[in-house]
């Protein structure tokens, strides 16, 4: 790269990390001093005190274990998914790879257009209502969150799982078919370890969607305070901001991170790991 390039890509890259660095980097900088501070006008070092309290909060332990469970679980159903609907993709023939395209517009239809059908299935006061989730309780309460979720995100897994998947030489497949593997074989033994990468973004993009969910749970369930099931840390986060409580919301967002962060590491490590098999 010469240096004329190097310059333009400066020139481009400056303002976007100005904007980063101005509008996430210190922000969050001046919230974990927060979490360190105690409340009330007088600001001293309390310490571990923030993030104690909110460890003990059983509103904060229901909102994190929530969080962890619906992470868990559309994560694993929405890649799943998509895995099945891409290997089926991939055997269609060229004329008909239009239709995938067709996926990624639940990705950007906006949200509120969206919930009102969702409400009208789902919601009791709805003109379509199905079931009677809310007389079952508990996982029905959140049902509804998760097939949105599931609905709206895996058209953008499928667009970049297929994009791998294009890339894998046909002569691996090939070869793999004169030894004599079956499907399955090839999928688990060829594809996969070779997309590992492309796997890796995919389950990282679709573990930060399933942090945002925040904005669909409050169009549909219409307040702060959603079902214990149903009852997310950012629920908890936005509670605690409109106390104007913002030590115990430093506190919480500086765990929040470090939960975020090792569960990326996590899944970063098991991606190595399964590339050099």
């Amino acid at each position: 790269m010469n240096k004329k390039l190097r310059l333009k890509f400066l020139a481009l890259g400056l303002p976007a990390a100005a904007g980063f660095a101005a509008f996430y980097i210190l922000p969050f900088i001046r919230s974990v001093g927060y979490a360190f501070l105690s409340g009330g006008l007088k600001k001293r070092f309390a310490g571990l005190e923030n993030f104690k309290a909110v460890a003990e909060n059983e509103y904060f332990r229901l909102a994190l274990k929530n969080t962890a469970l619906f992470s868990l679980i559309g994560v694993a159903a929405v890649m799943s998914l998509a895995l099945l609907l891409s290997f089926g993709l991939m055997k269609l023939s060229e004329r008909l790879l239009w239709i995938k395209s067709a996926f990624i517009m639940p990705y950007v239809l906006p949200t509120a257009s969206v919930i009102l059908i969702w409400r009208a299935v789902f919601d009791s006061d709805g003109y379509f209502y199905l079931t009677r989730l809310e007389a079952w309780g508990g996982f029905f309460d959140v049902l509804p969150l998760y097939l949105l979720f599931i609905w709206k995100n895996v058209g953008i897994d499928i667009i970049l799982l297929t994009a791998a998947m294009s890339k894998v030489p046909k002569e691996v497949y090939e070869a793999a078919a004169i030894d004599g593997a079956s499907p399955k074989t090839v999928g688990l033994k060829i594809t996969l370890p070779l997309i590992s990468p492309t796997l890796l973004f995919v389950g990282v993009l679709s573990f930060l969607n399933s942090l945002k969910i925040f904005k669909e749970s409050y169009l549909f369930f219409g307040s702060n305070y959603p079902p214990d099931s149903a009852y997310m840390l950012q629920n908890y986060m936005n509670n605690h901001f409109y106390k104007l409580n913002y030590q115990n919301l430093s506190a919480a967002a500086v765990m929040f991170t470090a939960f975020v962060g090792l569960a990326i590491f996590f899944a970063y490590i098991f991606s190595e790991r399964s590339g050099e098999r």
